[in-house]
C-alpha cells in the first residue's frame, strides 16, 4: 500500500513537470499567431557579439527539429498502440492512458519547436522537451519497476512496446538537447566562446571545445589566436560597465555578492543538491549489500536488484554531473568574471586616482622627517624630493607599505584580486559542509544509531583542538610567508631595476647574498607552512580512522556483530564527511586572506580621485595659490613641501620659462598645471580641454589640428611605451605625413632613425630601454610637438641633449613653425639659451616665487642678470648655458649609442627586426625530460625518489589491508549468524558454475570465507586499530618526506637562477622585461615551493589508490583486470587529448599574466603623461583587452578540466556498475567481500580523475620549473680570468690600442680601431657628435662590450685577461641615469657599512647636498636668504641632514638632480684610481654643477678621470680632450692645441674648435681654455 502511494506520488510529480514544461510551448504558439511574419533574414546579434553572413549560412536547426518531431510522433503512436492492445484492469489502462496523454503533449511541443523561427526560442523549448521526456521516462521506469513480475510474464509484444516506449522517451530527451542555440558570433572580428552557441547537450556535457581539443592534438600546441574570446558575462569592458550601472554604495564584499547574486544563488542550490547526491551511491550500495546479506544461496535475484544496479550507475553519473557543474559555474560564472571585474576597476581607479607616491606622515604618526622637495615623485617621474620618514617608517604595517609602492598597487590585481575571486569560487564549501554534515549525520543515525555515532564524534572532538591549533599555526605561517614573499619581490625588483649599477660596481656577490638571505628566510617560512600542513594532514588522515574505528567497535559491542552493509557503507560516509570537515579550517584561513584583500582593494577604490583643482580661464594663471604634492591623508603641515603665495600669469601662445635651483619645486608648478597637486589656498586657472569623445581625433586635419585648450606634457623622466617609435610619437593620433616628418626633423630625430635598424618602426622596450637618455627625451618631445595640444608643458628637456642639438631644438622646435601660437611652459636651468625668445620668466626659491614677470620688464629692472647669476657661476654666465651639453645625447652608435647604464640597449633593434622585446617564448609539447631530471636531481636524486615510491606503496598496502581486515571481521560476524554447513554445501554445489561463470583464481579462493575460527571482538578491533594507527603515521610521513625534497629542490633552483640572472649579459637583461624575470622569481617559485610537492605526493597517492581499487576488484573476479584495462585505455585516450590541450593553455595562462602587470606598471609610471594627454580611456580599453586575454586562458584551462572530469566520471560509473553486476553474477558471493569490492569500486572514478588531474598539475607545475631552468641556464658573462694584484690599479694609466668593438657578432663595429692613452692622474674629456662612440668606449672599459680585436691596458694589465668582478670593482663610473636603492641615505652611500658617518657626511658636503655651515646650498632651500620669499615662516627641511632619512624605491622621493649628486657622493667615497663620469650632473643647476666640478678637481687629484662631457665648459680646462667621430679618434690633445686648429692658414678647422664655435659663446670658452677664467 505504501509503495502504491509512493508510485502514485512519483507519477503525479512527473505529470506535473510535463504539464508545466508545456506552458512555454503554448506561449510560443500564441506568439506564432500574433507576431508578424518577417520573411527577410536578419543577421543574428546579441550582447556577446554579431554573426557574420558566413556563420549564418552554415547554421541550421532543421535536422534536430525533424528528429524531435519524428521521435515524438513515434512515441505517440506506440503509446496509442499500447492503449488499444491493453487487456488488463482499470488501473493498468489508466497508467497507459496517462503516458499516452504525456506523449500527445510532447508531440505538441515538437510541433511548436519545428515551427519556431527563432533559434534561441527553439533552444529554450528543446530544454522543456528534455524535462518532459525525462519525466516521462521516469514515470515509465517506475511503472515498470512496480509491475516487474507481471511484466516478465506478459508476452514479448508487450515487453517490446514497453521497452521501445522507454527507449524513445530517453532518446527524445537527448534530442531536445540537440538544438544549436545560435550561429557563431564575433566580437571585434574575433570568434566568441561557443558555450551559448552550441546545443544544450554540448553545453551541459562540456562538448563544445571538442574542435579545439582536436586542433591541439593535431598541432601539438595552441596559441592565443586559437582560443575563443570571452562572452559578455566575463568580458572586462562589460563586467566593468555592469558594475558601474549598479552604482553600488555598500561595502565592496557586499557589492560583489549583489553584482553576481544569481550565480551565487545557483551555486549554493547546486551545492545543496551535491551534498545529498554525494551520499546517494553509498545508499544504493547499502540496499545492494542488504539484499546480499539476506539472500539465500542458490536462489536467483529479483528484478529490483538489477534496478538497484542501474540506479548505482545513474546516481554516480548524476552526482558527478552536478559536482562538475558546480565547479564549472564557480570558475566560469564567478571567479573569472569577478577577477576581470576587480582588475578592470582597479586599473580604472589607478587612472583617476590622486597620484600619491611619497612616504607621507600623517598627523597620527609623528615621526621626524626631512624633506627637500615634495611628497613624491611628481607625475610620471617628475622626481622631486619629499618628506621621508626615518627608520621607524619601516615598521609601518603591511598595508601602508602596499599603498605606498607601485609594486603594492600592481599586487592589488596580481595578489588581492586573485585571492578574492578564487575564494568566491569555493566559498560554497561553507554551506556545503553544513549540508553534508546534516545529510551524513541523518544517514549515519539510521545506519548505526545515536550511541556509536556520538562515541565516534567524541574522538573527532578530541582531535578538533589539535586541528584548530595547527590551523592557526598554518595561517600564521602562511601570513608570514606572504610578507616574506612581498619582501623578496621588493628586493628582487630593486636588483633588476638597478642591475646596471650593480654590475658597474661589481656588487653581484653582495646582492646575491642579500637576495639569498631573504630567500632563506622565505624557505624557513615555507618549511613552517609544510610542518603545519603535515600536522593538519595528520589530523585529516587520523580523524576518519578514529571516527570509524570507535563508531564501528561501539556498534559491534552493542549489537554483538558487524555486518558488511553497516561497516563498508559507514566507512565510505566517514571518509566523505572527513574530507568535508577537514577543509573547513583551511577555508577559514582563505576567508581571512580574502577578507584582508577585499578590504585592501576597497581602501584603494575609495581613495581620493584627482579632483579638478583649477578653474576655467583663457590662460594659465596662479592667484595667491599655495600648492603641495598630493597626499591622501592628513600630513603634518611642516612635513609638506609647499610653494606658497604664487602669483603667475603665463602669456597665451608664448614661451615661458621656470627656473630655480635643484629642489625648489619647479616640477611642482608644472604638476599644478596638469591638476596633479593639492591646492591649499588661492586659485589656479587653466583652460578646460574638450573631452576625448568631443575631440574627434580621427577626423583631425591641418585646419583644425591644434586644440588651444588641450595639454601635452613631457616629464622629467621620459615615459615611453613598449611600441614602435612612430606609435610613441603618434600616440593614437592619425598619421599626417607632413606634420610627422617636420616633427622628426625639428626634434633632431632624423639621424637617429637613419641609424636605427628599422627606422621609425624600431620597437622600443618598456620605458625606452633601448634608447639613450637623449633619444628618450626627444621622442617624448616629438610626441608633445606632434600632438594637438595648444599648451605644451615641458620639464627640463635640454639636460640630456648636445649643445648643438639643444640650440637646434630651441630654435626650430620650441620656436619653429610647429610651435607657433602654442603656449609653451618650460622648466630649465638654461635661462641664457632661452632668453632671446622667452616672453615670461619665473624663478623659484625659498618655498615660493623669487621673481616673475615679462623678460623685458625683468631686464629693465636688472633682475634678469641676477636670475642668470643664480643659475650659474658669475664668470660663466652664458658659456655653460649655450654649451648646453656637448654630449649628453648619446643617441646612436650604429644602433643607439647609449649613455652610461643604458648603453647596450640599442643592439637588439637590428638583430631582432622590429621586435626589441621578443614575445615570451613558450615550450611546446610535454615538459622536457631534462626539466624532470634537473628537478629530481636537485630534490635528492634517484635514491631519494626510490625510497619515496616504497613509502607510498606501503601506505596504499595499509589502506587496502585495513579494508580487507574489515572484510574478514564482517565476514566472521556473518558466519556466526549463519549455518556454516549450508554455506559450505552451497559453495560445493555451485562449484561448476564458479568454474564456468567466473574464472576462479587463487586470490578468489583466498577470499572465500573461512569457517574454522571465530575470534573475539577485541581481537578484530585491536588489529583494525593497529592497522589504522600505522597507516595514519605512514600516510603523514610520506608527505613530510616529499616536502623535504621539495625544499631542497627550491633552494638549489633559486640559487642557480639568482646566480645566473645577476651575471647575465646586460644585453639579455635589456631585451627581457623585468616583469618576465620577476614572474620566475615570484609566481613560478611560488608553484615550486608550495604546489609542486602537493601535486607530486597527492598524484602518487591517487595513482597507487587506483591500483588499490583494481586489486580490491581482483578479489571478486579476475575479469575486473580486463574491465579496468579497457576503461583505463578509454581514460588514457581522454587524458592524452586533455593534456595536449591543457598543457599549451597553461603555458599561455602563465605568459598572459605578465602583460597585465607590465601594462599596469607602465601606466602607473606614466599616469601623469596619460592624464596630461587625456588618454586615460584609451589605456583603460587597452587594459580590458589584456585582462580578456588572461581570462580567456583561465577559462579554457577550466573548460578542458571539466571536459576531462565529466568523461572520467562516466567511465567511473561504468566501473562501479560492472563490479556490482559481477558481484551479482558470481554465485555464492560473500557479502563482506562484495562490500569490500564495492567500497573500492566507488572510488575508481575519483582515483582516475585525481590521478590524471594531478599528473596534469605536475606537468603544468613543472612548466614553472621549466621556465626557471630555462633562465637559470642562459649564458652568463665571462666568469674566468686571472686575479690582478691587490693594489691594482696604482697609477690609473690607460692604454687603448687598435680597439674594435661591436654590440653583436652580426652587427658592424661601433669602435673601429681606437688608439689613445691616458697618463696617471690625468683628466680627459671625451666629446663627439651623436653616434661617435663615446658611451661604447665606457662600456668597453668595463667589458660590457668585449673587444673583437685590440686591447685595453690599465697599469700595464690587459683587462680582457682578468676577472670581471676585479675589473669593475677597482674602477668607478657615475652613469647619466642615477640608480638608487630603497633604504636610507646611509645604505645608498655605503651599503656594506665600510665607512664612518663622518666620512659619509663629508662626501655629502663635497657634492653640495649638505652644507657644513647653517646655510644649505644646492639641493636644499637656503634658510638665510634675504630674498622676498625669506619671510615665509615654514621651511622645507633637507632630507640629507640625517643619514637615516628614508630613500624610496628607485630614489623617487628625490629630484633627478639630487639622485645624480647622491650617486656622485657614492663614487667619491670609494676613492677609485680610475673614474668615469658619463654626464653625471646633467640634471643639476649651473651653480651646483660648477661647485661639483670644483669638488671633483679637488677630490680626484690622485685619480685618472674620464668625463663624457655634459657642458663644453665642464671639460674646457681638462688636461686633454679626446674627440671621437664614427668610432675613431678624430682629435686628441690639450684644449689649447685643439682650439688652435681654427682653420687658419689654409688648415682644416678641428672638430673641437667647430663645436666651440657652434656653441655660440666662443669667447667665454676661449677664456676657460687659455686659463683666463677659472671655475
Amino acid at each position: 500500500m505504501v509503495r502504491d502511494v509512493y508510485t502514485l506520488a512519483a507519477v503525479g510529480t512527473g505529470l506535473a513537470v510535463i504539464g508545466l514544461s508545456t506552458l512555454p510551448a503554448v506561449s510560443g504558439l500564441v506568439k506564432l499567431f500574433t507576431s508578424k511574419r518577417d520573411t527577410k533574414q536578419h543577421i543574428y546579434e546579441d550582447e556577446d557579439g554579431k554573426a557574420t553572413p558566413e556563420s549564418m549560412k552554415v547554421f541550421s536547426t532543421k535536422r534536430s527539429k525533424v528528429v524531435i518531431f519524428v521521435l515524438a510522433a513515434a512515441g505517440c503512436g506506440i503509446s496509442i498502440a499500447r492503449l488499444l492492445l491493453s487487456t488488463h484492469g482499470e488501473k493498468v489502462w489508466l497508467d497507459i492512458f496517462l503516458s499516452s496523454a504525456a506523449w500527445v503533449t510532447l508531440l505538441f511541443q515538437a510541433v511548436i519547436i519545428a515551427s519556431s523561427r527563432n533559434s534561441v526560442q527553439a533552444y529554450d523549448l528543446g530544454l522543456y522537451t528534455f524535462l518532459s521526456s525525462a519525466a516521462l521516462a521516469g514515470i515509465l521506469l517506475i511503472q515498470a519497476t512496480e509491475k516487474a513480475d507481471s511484466l516478465w510474464q506478459s508476452g514479448p509484444a508487450t515487453i517490446g512496446l514497453r521497452v521501445s516506449e522507454l527507449a524513445l522517451s530517453i532518446v527524445l530527451a537527448f534530442a531536445g538537447l540537440s538544438i544549436p542555440r545560435r550561429p557563431d558570433v564575433f566580437y571585434n572580428g574575433l570568434l566568441v566562446d561557443r558555450m551559448y552557441t552550441a546545443s544544450a547537450f554540448s553545453r551541459f556535457t562540456w562538448g563544445w571545445p571538442n574542435d579545439l581539443i582536436a586542433l591541439a592534438t593535431k598541432k601539438k600546441d595552441l596559441d592565443m589566436a586559437d582560443l575563443n574570446r570571452p562572452d559578455h558575462f566575463s568580458r572586462a569592458v562589460d563586467v566593468s560597465h555592469d558594475w558601474k550601472n549598479h552604482n553600488f554604495k555598500h561595502r565592496l564584499w557586499l557589492c560583489i555578492i549583489l553584482a553576481h547574486k544569481r550565480a551565487f544563488a545557483v551555486q549554493w542550490i547546486l551545492t545543496f543538491v551535491t551534498s545529498v547526491l554525494n551520499f546517494a551511491p553509498q545508499w544504493v550500495v547499502l540496499q545492494l549489500l542488504r539484499i546480499l546479506e539476506t539472500h539465500r544461496a542458490g536462489s536467483g535475484y529479483g528484478f529490483d536488484v538489477w534496478v538497484w544496479v542501474v540506479w548505482l550507475g545513474v546516481v554516480i553519473v548524476a552526482q558527478s554531473w552536478v559536482e562538475s557543474h558546480v565547479y564549472w559555474l564557480s570558475w566560469a560564472e564567478i571567479t573569472i568574471p569577478i577577477r576581470a571585474q576587480l582588475s578592470a576597476l582597479i586599473f580604472d581607479k589607478s587612472m583617476r586616482r590622486k597620484d600619491v607616491k611619497g612616504v607621507g606622515k600623517s598627523k597620527k604618526k609623528s615621526q621626524n622627517t626631512d624633506s627637500t622637495e615634495p611628497a613624491a615623485p611628481g607625475p610620471a617621474g617628475e622626481t622631486t624630493a619629499t618628506d621621508t620618514p626615518k627608520k621607524d617608517t619601516e615598521e609601518n604595517d603591511e598595508e601602508d607599505i602596499q599603498k605606498e609602492s607601485k609594486q603594492g598597487t600592481v599586487n592589488l590585481i596580481g595578489v588581492d584580486g586573485k585571492r578574492v575571486s578564487d575564494f568566491c569560487s569555493y566559498q560554497n564549501m561553507f554551506p556545503g559542509s553544513l549540508f553534508k554534515l546534516i545529510v551524513s549525520l541523518s544517514f549515519l543515525v539510521s545506519l548505526l544509531g545515536w550511541i556509536p555515532l556520538v562515541a565516534g564524534f567524541s574522538a573527532m572532538l578530541a582531535i578538533m583542538p589539535l586541528n584548530v591549533y595547527f590551523s592557526k599555526k598554518y595561517a600564521a605561517a602562511q601570513d608570514l610567508l606572504m610578507k616574506l614573499r612581498d619582501e623578496k619581490l621588493e628586493v628582487v625588483t630593486e636588483a633588476l631595476v638597478g642591475i646596471r649599477q650593480i654590475k658597474f660596481s661589481a656588487l653581484e656577490p653582495e646582492w646575491e647574498k642579500k637576495i639569498g638571505a631573504v630567500r632563506e628566510r622565505e624557505l624557513i617560512s615555507v618549511w613552517a607552512v609544510f610542518l603545519a600542513d603535515t600536522a593538519l594532514l595528520f589530523c585529516w588522515v587520523t580523524s576518519p580512522i578514529l571516527l570509524s574505528a570507535i563508531s564501528l567497535s561501539t556498534y559491534a559491542a552493542l549489537n554483538g556483530s558487524l555486518t558488511p552493509s553497516v561497516a563498508f557503507v559507514s566507512l565510505g560516509i566517514f571518509k566523505a564527511l572527513q574530507v568535508t570537515l577537514s577543509a573547513v579550517p583551511e577555508l577559514t584561513t582563505d576567508l581571512l586572506d580574502a577578507w584582508i584583500s577585499v578590504n585592501r582593494i576597497e581602501k584603494y577604490l575609495n581613495s581620493p580621485d584627482v579632483s579638478p583643482v583649477s578653474k576655467d580661464a583663457p590662460e594659465v594663471r596662479f592667484e595667491n595659490a599655495s600648492i603641495a604634492w598630493p597626499s591622501d591623508e592628513d600630513v603634518l603641515e611642516e612635513d609638506k613641501f609647499v610653494l606658497r603665495n604664487i602669483n603667475l600669469t603665463f602669456p597665451k601662445g608664448e614661451l615661458s620659462v621656470i627656473s630655480g635651483k635643484t629642489g625648489t619645486g619647479k616640477s611642482l608648478v608644472l604638476a599644478a598645471i596638469l591638476g596633479e597637486v593639492d591646492v591649499l589656498e588661492g586659485n589656479l586657472y587653466v583652460p578646460t580641454p574638450p573631452t576625448l569623445s568631443h575631440r574627434h581625433d580621427s577626423k583631425a586635419n591641418k585646419s583644425n589640428w591644434i586644440i588651444p585648450e588641450s595639454i601635452a606634457y613631457v616629464a622629467q623622466i621620459p615615459w615611453i611605451e613598449n611600441a614602435s617609435i612612430r606609435d610613441n610619437i603618434l600616440f593614437g593620433l592619425p598619421y599626417d605625413e607632413e606634420r610627422y616628418n617636420k616633427t622628426i626633423e625639428v626634434c633632431a630625430l632624423k639621424k637617429d632613425l637613419e641609424m636605427l635598424g628599422d627606422g621609425e618602426n624600431t620597437e622600443i622596450g618598456a620605458n625606452g630601454i633601448n634608447l639613450s637618455g637623449g633619444q628618450k627625451w626627444r621622442v617624448t618631445l616629438a610626441r608633445a610637438i606632434y600632438s594637438r595640444a595648444g599648451i605644451l608643458v615641458l620639464d627640463d628637456i635640454f639636460s640630456a641633449v648636445d649643445a648643438h642639438v639643444g640650440r637646434q631644438i630651441f630654435e626650430t622646435c620650441l620656436n619653429g613653425v610647429l610651435a607657433e601660437g602654442r603656449t609653451r611652459i618650460l622648466v630649465t636651468h638654461h635661462v641664457a639659451l632661452c632668453e632671446p625668445k622667452t616672453k615670461y620668466l619665473v624663478e623659484l626659491g625659498d618655498g615660493g616665487v623669487l621673481h616673475a614677470g615679462l623678460v623685458s620688464d625683468l631686464r629693465k629692472e636688472g633682475i634678469l642678470q641676477s636670475i642668470k647669476r643664480h643659475e650659474q657661476v658669475s664668470d660663466e654666465v652664458e658659456v655653460e648655458e649655450l654649451a648646453t651639453a656637448v654630449n649628453s645625447d648619446e643617441s646612436t652608435d650604429g644602433e643607439a649609442e647609449q649613455s652610461g647604464d643604458n648603453a647596450l640597449k640599442k643592439v637588439a633593434s637590428k638583430t631582432v627586426a622590429k621586435k626589441f622585446v621578443e614575445e615570451e617564448t613558450r615550450e611546446q609539447g610535454a615538459v622536457r625530460k631534462h626539466v624532470y631530471a634537473t628537478y629530481l636531481q636537485d630534490s635528492g636524486g634517484w635514491f631519494y625518489w626510490l625510497f619515496a615510491v616504497v613509502l607510498f606503496t606501503v601506505v596504499t598496502s595499509f589502506s587496502v589491508g585495513q579494508s580487507w581486515w574489515l572484510k574478514i571481521w564482517t565476514g566472521d560476524s556473518l558466519e556466526e549468524r549463519t549455518d556454516a554447513k549450508h554455506i559450505f554445501n552451497a559453495s560445493r554445489e555451485h562449484g561448476f558454475s564458479y568454474a564456468i561463470g567466473v574464472e576462479q583464481t587463487s586470490i578468489h579462493a583466498m577470499a572465500a570465507p573461512s569457517i574454522q575460527t571465530h575470534y573475539s571482538l577485541f581481537f578484530y578491533l585491536g588489529v583494525y586499530v593497529a592497522l589504522a594507527i600505522t597507516s595514519s603515521i605512514f600516510s603523514t610521513l610520506r608527505f613530510l618526506y616529499i616536502y623535504i625534497g621539495s625544499i631542497r629542490a627550491s633552494r638549489k633552483l633559486f640559487a642557480k637562477l639568482n646566480f645566473t640572472i645577476l651575471r647575465a649579459p646586460v644585453r639579455w637583461l635589456d631585451t627581457v622585461p623585468v616583469g618576465r624575470i620577476l614572474n620566475r622569481f615570484t609566481a613560478d617559485f611560488h608553484i615550486i615551493d608550495s604546489q609542486l610537492a602537493n601535486s607530486l605526493s597527492f598524484g602518487a597517492s591517487s595513482f597507487l589508490s587506483l591500483i588499490g581499487v583494481i586489486v580490491a576488484g581482483l578479489f571478486v573476479s579476475s575479469y575486473i583486470v580486463l574491465l579496468a584495462a579497457v576503461l583505463l585505455v578509454i581514460c588514457l585516450y581522454y587524458a592524452i587529448k586533455y593534456l595536449a590541450a591543457a598543457r599549451p593553455v597553461k603555458r599561455i595562462e602563465s605568459t598572459s599574466k605578465s602583460p597585465v602587470f607590465e601594462q599596469f606598471g607602465s601606466a602607473l609610471s606614466g599616469v601623469a603623461t596619460i592624464r596630461g594627454f587625456d588618454k586615460t580611456q584609451v589605456y583603460v580599453e587597452r587594459m580590458h583587452k589584456i585582462i580578456d586575454n588572461s581570462s580567456t586562458a583561465t577559462w579554457h584551462l577550466w573548460l578542458f578540466n571539466r571536459w576531462m572530469g565529466w568523461r572520467m566520471a562516466l567511465v567511473g560509473s561504468f566501473f562501479a556498475t560492472f563490479v556490482s553486476i559481477l558481484i551479482l553474477v558470481t554465485p555464492g558471493i560473500d557479502p563482506s567481500l562484495a562490500g569490500f569490492a564495492l567500497a573500492f569500486a566507488l572510488e575508481f572514478s575519483s582515483c582516475v580523475i585525481w590521478t590524471i588531474r594531478l599528473y596534469a598539475n605536475v606537468e603544468l607545475n613543472m612548466n614553472a620549473a621549466e621556465r626557471i631552468i630555462e633562465y637559470a641556464e642562459i649564458p652568463t658573462e665571462s666568469l674566468g680570468g686571472a686575479s690582478p694584484p691587490a693594489a691594482w690599479p696604482t697609477d690609473g694609466r690607460i692604454e687603448v690600442e687598435d680597439l674594435v668593438v661591436g654590440y653583436a657578432p652580426d652587427l658592424p663595429p661601433v669602435l673601429k680601431g681606437l688608439t689613445f692613452s691616458v697618463n696617471r692622474n690625468e683628466r680627459v674629456g671625451v666629446v663627439g657628435r651623436t653616434g661617435a662612440g663615446k658611451s661604447s668606449l665606457t662600456l668597453a672599459l668595463f667589458r660590457f662590450l668585449e673587444a673583437r680585436s685590440g686591447t685595453i691596458h690599465i697599469d700595464g694589465l690587459d683587462i680582457s685577461k682578468i676577472k670581471l668582478h676585479d675589473l669593475r670593482s677597482r674602477l668607478a663610473i657615475i652613469p647619466q641615469d642615477p640608480v638608487l636603492f630603497s633604504g636610507t641615505v646611509r645604505s645608498n652611500l655605503d651599503p656594506f657599512d665600510n665607512h664612518t658617518d663622518a666620512a659619509l657626511r663629508d662626501c655629502l658636503e663635497r657634492v653640495q647636498l649638505v652644507s657644513a655651515s647653517a646655510e644649505t646650498s644646492g639641493a636644499a632651500t637656503p634658510t638665510g636668504s634675504s630674498s622676498p620669499a625669506a619671510t615665509i615662516a615654514i621651511k622645507n627641511t633637507n632630507i640629507f641632514e640625517k643619514l637615516d632619512s628614508q630613500i624610496s624605491e628607485g630614489g623617487l622621493n628625490l629630484s633627478q638632480g639630487q639622485r645624480q649628486l647622491l650617486c656622485l657622493a657614492r663614487a667619491i667615497i670609494s676613492r677609485p684610481r680610475v673614474m668615469v663620469l658619463d654626464e653625471a650632473t646633467s640634471a643639476v643647476d649651473m651653480h651646483t654643477d660648477a661647485l661639483i666640478q670644483r669638488s671633483i678637481r679637488e677630490e680626484f687629484t690622485d685619480a685618472t678621470l674620464i668625463v663624457i662631457a655634459h657642458r663644453l665648459s665642464t671639460i674646457a680646462d681638462f688636461d686633454r680632450i679626446l674627440v671621437l667621430s664614427d668610432g675613431r679618434v678624430a682629435e686628441f690633445g690639450t684644449p689649447k692645441e685643439l682650439w688652435e686648429k681654427d682653420g687658419g692658414n689654409g688648415g682644416e678647422k678641428g672638430m673641437f674648435r667647430a663645436m666651440c664655435d657652434e656653441s655660440g659663446e666662443k669667447e667665454k670658452l676661449r677664456a676657460i681654455v687659455f686659463g683666463e677664467q677659472h671655475s
